[in-house]
Protein backbone atom coordinates (compact mmCIF):
# COMPACT_ATOMS: atom_id res chain seq x y z
CA UNK A 1 0.00 0.00 0.00
CA UNK A 2 2.27 2.75 -1.51
CA UNK A 3 0.29 5.91 -0.85
CA UNK A 4 -0.45 7.52 2.61
CA UNK A 5 -4.03 8.44 3.13
CA UNK A 6 -4.60 11.75 5.16
CA UNK A 7 -5.71 11.00 8.48
CA UNK A 8 -7.68 14.14 8.37
CA UNK A 9 -9.01 12.92 5.34
CA UNK A 10 -9.97 9.71 6.85
CA UNK A 11 -11.30 11.50 9.41
CA UNK A 12 -13.80 13.81 7.34
CA UNK A 13 -14.85 11.13 5.96
CA UNK A 14 -16.27 9.06 8.75
CA UNK A 15 -17.35 12.30 10.49
CA UNK A 16 -19.42 13.18 7.29
CA UNK A 17 -20.83 9.44 7.28
CA UNK A 18 -21.89 9.62 10.98
CA UNK A 19 -23.58 13.07 10.15
CA UNK A 20 -25.62 11.53 7.66
CA UNK A 21 -26.27 8.45 9.93
CA UNK A 22 -27.82 10.80 12.67
CA UNK A 23 -29.89 12.97 9.74
CA UNK A 24 -31.25 9.91 8.85
CA UNK A 25 -32.00 8.59 12.14
CA UNK A 26 -33.68 12.26 12.97
CA UNK A 27 -35.67 12.18 9.64
CA UNK A 28 -37.19 8.32 10.66
CA UNK A 29 -38.27 9.63 14.10
CA UNK A 30 -40.08 12.68 13.15
CA UNK A 31 -41.40 10.62 10.47
CA UNK A 32 -43.10 8.17 12.58
CA UNK A 33 -43.96 10.65 15.36
CA UNK A 34 -45.89 12.64 12.58
CA UNK A 35 -47.22 8.91 11.32
CA UNK A 36 -48.22 8.17 15.55
CA UNK A 37 -49.68 11.61 16.35
CA UNK A 38 -51.23 12.04 12.61
CA UNK A 39 -54.34 10.50 13.76
CA UNK A 40 -56.86 12.50 14.79
CA UNK A 41 -59.40 9.77 16.53
CA UNK A 42 -58.04 8.19 19.97
CA UNK A 43 -56.91 4.42 19.46
CA UNK A 44 -58.86 1.88 21.69
CA UNK A 45 -57.06 -0.52 23.92
CA UNK A 46 -56.65 -3.02 22.04
CA UNK A 47 -54.90 -1.21 19.49
CA UNK A 48 -51.66 -2.13 18.99
CA UNK A 49 -50.32 0.52 16.33
CA UNK A 50 -49.66 2.96 19.70
CA UNK A 51 -47.67 0.39 21.00
CA UNK A 52 -45.34 -0.29 18.15
CA UNK A 53 -45.17 2.95 17.34
CA UNK A 54 -43.89 3.98 20.78
CA UNK A 55 -41.48 0.66 20.68
CA UNK A 56 -40.09 2.09 17.55
CA UNK A 57 -39.25 5.31 18.57
CA UNK A 58 -37.61 3.93 21.92
CA UNK A 59 -35.48 1.66 19.43
CA UNK A 60 -35.19 4.49 17.20
CA UNK A 61 -33.65 7.07 20.36
CA UNK A 62 -31.47 4.65 21.40
CA UNK A 63 -29.87 4.37 18.00
CA UNK A 64 -29.61 8.28 17.84
CA UNK A 65 -27.68 8.34 21.24
CA UNK A 66 -25.35 5.80 20.05
CA UNK A 67 -24.48 7.27 16.83
CA UNK A 68 -24.51 10.82 18.76
CA UNK A 69 -22.02 9.12 21.32
CA UNK A 70 -19.70 8.04 18.17
CA UNK A 71 -19.88 11.01 16.43
CA UNK A 72 -18.55 12.95 20.00
CA UNK A 73 -15.67 9.75 19.84
CA UNK A 74 -15.21 10.74 16.60
CA UNK A 75 -15.07 14.38 17.46
CA UNK A 76 -12.55 14.27 20.46
CA UNK A 77 -9.53 12.68 17.25
CA UNK A 78 -7.13 14.98 16.84
CA UNK A 79 -5.93 13.99 13.20
CA UNK A 80 -2.35 15.80 14.07
CA UNK A 81 -1.66 12.96 16.55
CA UNK A 82 0.85 11.30 14.94
CA UNK A 83 0.18 7.06 16.70
CA UNK A 84 3.67 5.17 16.68
CA UNK A 85 1.00 2.13 18.40
CA UNK A 86 -2.71 1.08 17.36
CA UNK A 87 -4.68 3.18 19.89
CA UNK A 88 -8.10 5.08 19.02
CA UNK A 89 -7.09 7.37 16.20
CA UNK A 90 -4.33 5.70 14.65
CA UNK A 91 -4.43 4.46 10.96
CA UNK A 92 -3.03 0.94 10.94
CA UNK A 93 -2.14 0.34 7.41
CA UNK A 94 -1.33 -3.87 6.72
CA UNK A 95 -1.22 -6.00 4.19
CA UNK A 96 -4.62 -7.08 4.19
CA UNK A 97 -6.76 -3.82 4.59
CA UNK A 98 -6.25 -0.13 5.89
CA UNK A 99 -8.18 0.05 9.04
CA UNK A 100 -8.79 3.71 11.09
CA UNK A 101 -9.30 3.27 14.96
CA UNK A 102 -12.50 5.28 15.93
CA UNK A 103 -15.97 3.79 15.77
CA UNK A 104 -17.29 1.12 12.96
CA UNK A 105 -17.86 2.25 10.08
CA UNK A 106 -16.99 -0.62 7.95
CA UNK A 107 -15.53 0.20 4.52
CA UNK A 108 -15.61 3.97 3.25
CA UNK A 109 -13.70 5.66 0.63
CA UNK A 110 -10.74 8.00 0.74
CA UNK A 111 -8.72 9.00 -2.12
CA UNK A 112 -9.35 5.94 -4.04
CA UNK A 113 -8.65 3.58 -1.31
CA UNK A 114 -10.85 1.73 1.19
CA UNK A 115 -10.36 2.28 4.70
CA UNK A 116 -12.31 0.04 6.97
CA UNK A 117 -13.49 1.99 10.67
CA UNK A 118 -13.61 0.33 13.68
CA UNK A 119 -14.58 0.61 17.33
CA UNK A 120 -12.00 0.16 19.63
CA UNK A 121 -14.62 -2.35 21.20
CA UNK A 122 -14.43 -4.85 17.92
CA UNK A 123 -13.15 -7.58 18.65
CA UNK A 124 -10.50 -7.32 16.29
CA UNK A 125 -9.00 -4.63 17.70
CA UNK A 126 -8.10 -6.18 20.95
CA UNK A 127 -5.78 -8.19 19.01
CA UNK A 128 -3.75 -5.68 17.58
CA UNK A 129 -4.47 -3.11 20.46
CA UNK A 130 -0.92 -1.60 21.35
CA UNK A 131 0.83 -3.21 18.64
CA UNK A 132 3.30 -1.27 16.71
CA UNK A 133 5.13 -1.08 13.09
CA UNK A 134 6.70 -4.41 11.65
CA UNK A 135 3.98 -6.16 14.27
CA UNK A 136 1.67 -9.34 13.36
CA UNK A 137 -1.37 -10.51 14.76
CA UNK A 138 -3.47 -12.84 13.56
CA UNK A 139 -7.72 -13.13 13.67
CA UNK A 140 -10.15 -15.61 12.75
CA UNK A 141 -7.40 -17.65 10.85
CA UNK A 142 -6.16 -14.43 8.92
CA UNK A 143 -2.84 -13.40 9.75
CA UNK A 144 -1.96 -9.62 9.38
CA UNK A 145 1.30 -7.64 8.78
CA UNK A 146 2.10 -3.75 10.09
CA UNK A 147 2.95 -1.93 7.58
CA UNK A 148 2.89 1.67 9.17
CA UNK A 149 0.81 3.23 11.69
CA UNK A 150 -0.04 7.04 12.14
Amino acid sequence: MSKKISKAAILSVCLQKQQDLIDNFTERIDSVKAEAYSHTETPSQTDEGSDSSEEMLELMGQELRFVRTEMEILRSIDPTNAADHVERGAVVVTDQRIFFIGVSSEDIEVDGAKVFGMSDKAPLYSHMKGLKKGDSFEFNKTRYQIEDIY
